[in-house]
């Protein structure tokens, strides 16, 4: 694809404010990049960012189905209303169109600066190898999860998640926002290396695949019944076996991961999952062999 624009969005939950300060720093420095490429800033969810909420009526980030439009029964929700005006304002075939889309939040699970993706785009595997390389990022590839659906990045040709934490709700740490500072000003000077043929691809690409999530232990009534272990907690990443321990019920009792395979729990406690049931999500290690058809496709239409 030609790229003449990529969007960078901040605040797409309003409760994740570091990015925001963080990409109104950058914007500041916008002339001291590849003047080919425009950069535009937006702020995802201005009104919850405004009332320092996450969302107002549902999670932005999961209300960029294709088929929003076409339901009256959303017409007053304000989430699906932003959803549809950013992406007929920037989408691909939008008024103002952009190619490529950067997603910044925050988490207040312990994973330390990653980076997310939504399914097997060239495109993205392209630009994450990049990062990864140059940083050593771990990647979550989300993918084949139906109860999560409708992100930002996907309603773009080409698009990630910058994923940064521990950090609270509302809460500004300057060592975050400086994160957001080195990889976004490294991602500007990697894709003008790559369009004019300075950088090459790593051989490979490791990546996290999502397999599943689970939720926290409940009582019939559906109260939470557990904690995520001790030795569980802050551990993002880390490779877990049968016999670990993953929850600590209301008893004292010890609850173990009972599957066969070695998984990789991400987004542990994270905070804003807990209203969609979620306690961790596991994932398996890939390794992805990278091809010179991924630059070519990252340029191409």
């Amino acid at each position: 694809m030609t790229i003449k624009k990529i969007l960078i969005v901040a605040g797409t939950h309003g409760n994740e404010i570091n990015p925001i300060w963080a990409f109104n720093q950058l914007k500041k420095e916008q002339n001291n990049f590849d003047k080919d490429i425009e950069y535009k800033y937006i702020i995802g969810n201005p009104l919850a960012y405004e009332k320092g909420s996450r969302y107002i009526d549902s999670d932005l980030n999961r209300s960029f189905n294709s088929n929003n439009q076409n339901i009256n029964n959303n017409k007053n929700n304000y989430e699906i209303n932003r959803a549809n005006f950013l992406v007929q304002r920037y989408g691909i075939n939008g008024e103002d169109p952009c190619q490529i889309a950067i997603d910044l939040h925050t988490t207040t699970s312990n994973m330390g600066t990653s980076i997310v993706i939504y399914g097997r785009r060239i495109k993205d595997f392209c630009l994450a190898s990049l990062l990864q390389n140059k940083f050593g990022l771990p990647i979550y590839l989300h993918e084949q999860d139906k109860r999560q659906t409708g992100f930002l990045v996907e309603a773009w040709p080409c698009g990630l998640v910058l994923e940064i934490g521990p950090v609270a709700q509302n809460y500004y740490d300057s060592k975050i926002i400086n994160r957001f500072l080195i990889i976004i000003s490294s991602l500007r000077e990697e894709i003008n290396k790559l369009k004019n043929n300075l950088i090459a691809l790593p051989k490979t690409l490791i990546v996290h695949v999502h397999q599943g999530s689970i939720d926290y232990p409940r009582t019939k009534n559906g109260d939470i019944n557990g904690l995520i272990h001790p030795e569980r907690m802050n551990k993002d990443w880390k490779l877990t076996k049968k016999g670990d321990p993953l929850f600590l019920d209301i008893e004292g009792n010890t609850l173990r991961y009972l599957g066969q395979d070695i998984i990789w729990p991400v987004f542990i406690g994270e905070v804003a999952y807990k209203e969609k049931n979620i306690a961790m999500s596991f994932t398996k290690k890939e390794v992805i062999c990278s091809s010179n058809e991924w630059v070519d496709q990252f340029f191409k239409s």
